[in-house]
């Protein structure tokens, strides 16, 4: 060995020095730290109802005068369609008396061939036409009775006001308490003919008269009703004596 090579340190047999602690390395996770909340998006509230705005008072009005006509046609429906009801029969009777003795007279006529018997069949076939003119116009008022709910809408959708309603019933009221006290004068048709009296319809006869409903209803189609039951007396009566005289011919050989 040279002398100009350094000589090795001797190694010591000692304890060795421990590691330094303060190596830096990966952080170790401790406890959470406290702190604020950590603000979130925001939740919607639900929505509020809007109050609902009160009806004005002219609402009102015309809400209480609607129930109030609803009221009136109500009551006057009610006493209609027993009146119109209690003409069945009374009709019915003055159809038979004028259809009878035509069907009897045309029979007879038939039976003895003879130079008047046109005379005969003519006669008779004048009574059958106003029997059945009266039979149909029967029908068509007694249909309106068969459905009270459908007479109460037509009435309402025509006149939106309640006083013709109210007075139309104060009318039949009226009649109704007058048959009772005087017998003779409760026939049914007479409380009809006299529903309108008082009632000015200038304006409101048009609009009932577009309502197929309550054209039967209507103060002509009520005289004429009148003027056929008259007709079908008088030809009941005419063809009676018809019948008579026909069959004494017969019986004569004429």
């Amino acid at each position: 060995m040279s002398s100009d090579e350094p000589a090795p340190e001797p190694v010591s047999d000692g304890p060795v020095d421990p590691l330094p602690l303060d190596i830096p390395g990966p952080p170790i996770p401790g406890p959470p730290i406290p702190g604020p909340p950590i603000p979130g998006p925001p939740i919607p509230s639900p929505p509020v109802p809007s109050p609902t705005p009160a009806p004005s008072r002219a609402r009102r009005a015309v809400a209480s005068a609607a129930v109030a006509r609803d009221k009136t046609i109500d009551r006057l429906v009610r006493v209609l369609v027993p009146v119109i009801r209690a003409t069945r029969v009374p009709l019915l009777v003055v159809v038979l008396i004028a259809a009878l003795p035509s069907v009897l007279l045309i029979a007879l006529a038939l039976l003895r061939p003879g130079p008047d018997d046109p005379f005969w069949i003519v006669v008779a076939v004048v009574g059958l036409v106003v029997a059945a003119w009266l039979g149909v116009r029967r029908h068509q008022l007694l249909a309106i009775a068969a459905a009270p709910e459908a007479l109460a809408d037509a009435f309402a959708s025509t006149v939106t006001g309640r006083d013709v309603w109210e007075r139309a019933a104060k009318n039949l009221t009226a009649g109704r308490v007058v048959a009772a006290a005087r017998p003779r004068r409760s026939r049914p048709l007479r409380l009809l003919n006299g529903m309108w009296r008082g009632i000015k319809l200038t304006g409101v006869l048009q609009q009932l008269v577009d309502r197929d409903e309550l054209a039967p209803l209507m103060p002509g189609r009520l005289r004429g009703i009148g003027f056929l039951v008259v007709a079908c007396l008088i030809a009941g009566v005419v063809l009676s004596l018809a019948i008579f005289v026909a069959f004494l011919l017969y019986l004569l050989g004429a």
